[in-house]
């Protein structure tokens, strides 16, 4: 199973987003995402193992910019 990313395009967003996260009880990694096709001109993904559509629509409502969504294999 992949690893759904959110993809944000800096670390401020992307530790912004762990904070907001983690205050209503997600679990939240924030990574470096690789650069593909898919992540043209981004930098960072938040991690979020479960939830991971209504973790976005929490931060799409707290104002950060998300600039889409990766599934990447899980290679750990």
């Amino acid at each position: 199973m992949g690893k759904p990313l959110i993809m944000v395009s800096l670390i401020t967003y992307a530790m912004k987003s762990k904070e907001i996260l983690s205050r209503r009880g997600f679990k939240v990694y924030v990574e470096r995402v690789p650069h593909t096709s898919e992540a043209v001109g981004c930098g960072y993904g938040v991690y979020v193992p479960q939830r991971t559509e209504e973790a976005q629509q929490i931060l799409q409502r707290s104002g950060i910019r998300i600039l889409g969504r990766m599934e990447r294999a899980d290679l750990r």
